[in-house]
């Protein structure tokens, strides 16, 4: 059975603990015995005796506050009593890119709403950064990061925003080094954008709602530029939008347009292989994809498209949790946020192109389509995955269509908000799904 304990230091018996009557008995914990008592990869042998009161408090000697090091008190966890074993958890801990401050500044805010939400609910949280030394991370004290001690963690929520990264040995190392203990690492690598597209390819269902896709050849641009008029060359590595270059036919020659540069200005091509030849020379060596261009909607002419936020929940179910509408800056040809794109709400966005009944209908199809596309990438793709960031278009019929998938979603385009925001919780949630699960399963 798990519950949600406060835990105190006292200053009586070492090596003992007291618990009210009333909770030793739904923990199933008996009166006067030992038993073990386990949080952040450490254990201690802890003597226990009923207290007075019936609040959910656990007296703990004070030296097990520093051995085990257990956040300044008081402090909540969850609990779970399982074969002569106490468990307090879970121990979240945060990988990311971290600077003397604490994390980088594009994963701050929400690492302290985490924070805060984790502290609430039961629980320790923590920031570390992968070059940090082994049992040292960022605490958040409520105003401001410390860097100390930290326990082990029970799981690590990988947030390192650089693929490059999770190439390096280092990456290799540690992430080999938690499973081994039994740390549960999620989100735990990037997937390129051709792989996304081939694990959503398998299924079925959702073919008829993904872009014609194929890997970049020369020879293709042509060929797919007359077949489909429009084409949009991603870089499989890429995210935020960036590196994409756009061909169009025109009724005076060819568009070429691409933000790789910062003289990324719209030209005009005069024939197809002109064009297919300056968007080679953009390219380079480097592994790009083509994608058909679909006529999406687009108020005001600014392209438009949605952000679903979908998170898992349990073994293998997937929630969408949130969504946006993300609407290009004027004359920006992707709407991603950091490039200038504007977050709006999506369902009246939808009504005021559709009308009501179409556009709730489009709407409520959009959400399976999300639903569905995180389930499918979970099934087929290779690593443990939690968050996906599912990215939908409308046509002009209404017909939606799955752009693309991202696997760490940017935190910016969805809070923060009013309390504490979807994502925040969804993440706990799961979190306290896989240590439980684990803490009874013989694995912890």
């Amino acid at each position: 059975m798990e519950c949600t304990i406060e835990i105190r230091p006292h200053d009586r018996e070492r090596g003992s603990a007291e618990m009210p009557e009333k909770l030793l008995a739904s923990l199933r914990i008996p009166n006067g015995g030992h038993f073990a008592l386990r949080f952040g990869g450490k254990t201690v042998d802890v003597k226990v005796k009923a207290a007075a009161g019936e609040d959910a408090i656990l007296l703990l000697s004070r030296e097990y506050f520093g051995s085990l090091m257990l956040p300044d008190p008081p402090t909540r966890m969850k609990a779970i009593f399982h074969e002569g074993m106490l468990h307090l958890g879970p121990v979240i801990a945060v990988l990311t890119e971290t600077g003397k401050n604490g994390p980088s500044e594009n994963i701050q805010a929400f690492s302290e709403e985490l924070h805060r939400f984790v502290e609430k609910e039961g629980g320790c949280l923590y920031v570390a950064g992968l070059n940090a030394s082994p049992g040292t991370g960022y605490r958040f004290t409520g105003t401001s990061w410390l860097k100390g001690n930290v326990p082990a963690p029970d799981i690590v929520y990988n947030r390192l925003h650089a693929r490059q990264t999770e190439k390096s040995r280092l990456f290799q190392q540690k992430t080999a080094d938690w499973k081994e203990k039994g740390i549960d690492v999620f989100n735990s690598n990037y997937l390129t954008k051709w792989e996304v597209y081939e694990c959503l390819k398998a299924n079925p269902l959702l073919q008829a709602f993904l872009p014609a896709t194929f890997r970049y050849e020369a020879s293709l641009l042509s060929e797919k530029l007359d077949e489909f008029g429009e084409l949009y060359v991603k870089p499989e590595n890429g995210s935020q939008g960036r590196g994409i270059i756009r061909l169009a036919k025109m009724k005076s020659g060819f568009l070429l347009e691409h933000n790789l540069k910062e003289d990324g200005v719209p030209i005009i091509l005069q024939n197809m292989d002109e064009a297919a030849m300056k968007a080679e020379a953009l390219i380079g060596r480097r592994p790009y994809m083509i994608q058909q261009g679909i006529p999406l909607v687009s108020p005001g002419g600014r392209k438009t498209d949605f952000r679903f936020l979908a998170f898992k929940s349990g073994a293998a179910d997937w929630h969408i949790i949130s969504a946006v509408a993300r609407i290009a800056a004027e004359s920006a040809m992707v709407s991603n946020l950091s490039q200038g794109g504007l977050a709006v709400k999506p369902l009246p966005l939808l009504l005021s192109n559709f009308g009501n009944k179409k556009g709730t209908f489009v709407w409520g199809l959009m959400h399976e389509l999300a639903a569905a596309a995180a389930k499918t990438i979970d099934a087929n793709a290779d690593g443990h995955f939690a968050e996906l960031g599912i990215d939908i278009g409308a046509d002009r019929n209404g017909k939606p269509w799955i752009i693309e998938a991202n696997i760490k979603p940017s935190k910016s385009a969805f809070g923060p908000a009013r309390g504490i925001r979807p994502s925040v919780k969804a993440l706990y949630h799961y979190c306290l799904f896989l240590w439980t699960e684990r803490r009874t399963s013989h694995a912890g």
